[in-house]
């Protein structure tokens, strides 16, 4: 399953490294973060703005302008706020494009966070078509075995599990991991999240047992962040519940599926649709352990929050009947 910004935004942090802000403002930037990971998003976006304001002020801080306006569009993802999110995207590109050429490598990371939006919005032919490009620009310039390759066929493979395409969506992922491993220095969370979505394609196709050691890596692997990230943990510690139910561990299923509902509920907030989204997915777990009236409590509050809420829902990359085998 999908949670905020668990697979499609984590590359907005390695933004940050192409800048050298004054230690004020990194200082600033270090503290939205943070903010973020804990959930207090109103806060973050303050941190975030500051950052934007001072920048577009002085000269030459078009790198620095595009990390704020990138972590800003994170922010808005966490708070459902797509729309805006995808303008913050835009306008970060057309920075980088004036500052740095269309053959930038956080250009089309940014790019493929864009299409990330399309696909949760559920314009899924607009995502693909963009994916498609930016896959094609990568091999133009004979960058085939890059980060941005790897997340653009990341996002790529969300979007086939959404349609449940779920083989392809295997095979997708498997050559994104393929070629982050590769790497000399991989991103540590893009190769989590890589197992994770494996691991539930896996799941999906009920093949559990095969799943069960990428769930097991990913679930290790975001602990050891040096920013813990509650939300993306949350899905890891979902995608175990799934996957224990299906080689028989039940006491696990129910203790990893509860503790995910409550971490997203805290992290989010009672009423936010990624707690609804979590809510659903610990309802299909307790149904599968023969808990059915319990679930089907549960499975009502999560629709309730998700009729109830005016925000831009978030929708499910890997939408949640794809977490759990029928």
């Amino acid at each position: 399953m999908y949670s905020g910004r668990v697979c499609l935004f984590v590359l907005l942090w390695a933004l940050a490294a192409s800048a050298e802000p004054a230690p004020e403002l990194a200082e600033k930037i270090r503290q939205g973060r943070s903010l973020q990971s804990q959930g207090r998003f109103a806060e973050a976006e303050s941190r975030f703005e500051s950052v934007l304001q001072e920048t577009e002020r002085l000269p030459g801080q078009a790198d620095l302008q595009a990390t704020a306006l990138s972590h800003l569009a994170s922010v808005e993802i966490d708070l459902g706020r797509l729309e805006e999110a995808s303008r913050l995207c835009e306008r970060a590109i057309s920075i980088l494009i004036k500052s740095a050429g269309e053959a930038d490598g956080r250009v089309q990371t940014l790019r493929t966070e864009l299409a990330g939006l399309y696909v949760e919005s559920g314009q899924s032919t607009t995502a693909e078509k963009l994916l498609r490009r930016i896959i094609a620009f990568q091999v133009s310039q004979a960058q085939t075995a890059t980060p941005q390759a790897a997340f653009a066929l990341d996002v790529l493979a969300c979007l086939y599990a959404r349609r449940k395409n779920l083989a392809v969506a295997e095979a997708a992922e498997r050559q994104s991991l393929s070629v982050l491993e590769a790497l000399p220095n991989p991103d540590l969370t893009s190769v989590a999240l890589g197992n994770l979505h494996l691991s539930i394609f896996l799941n999906s196709r009920k093949r559990a047992a095969e799943a069960l050691p990428y769930a097991e890596r990913a679930s290790t692997m975001l602990r050891t962040l040096p920013v813990r990230q509650p939300a993306m943990e949350a899905a890891a510690d979902m995608s175990l519940a799934s996957i224990h139910v299906g080689v028989g561990r039940p006491n696990e299923a129910e203790v990893e599926s509860e503790r995910a509902s409550k971490v997203v509920e805290s992290f989010y907030g009672p009423n936010h649709p990624q707690t609804a989204w979590m809510l659903l997915a610990n309802a299909a777990v307790l149904r599968r352990l023969n808990r059915k009236e319990e679930a089907r409590a549960i499975q009502k509050q999560g629709e309730r929050i998700l009729n109830e809420s005016e925000k831009s829902r978030l929708g499910e990359t890997v939408p949640i009947e794809a977490l759990l085998p029928h």
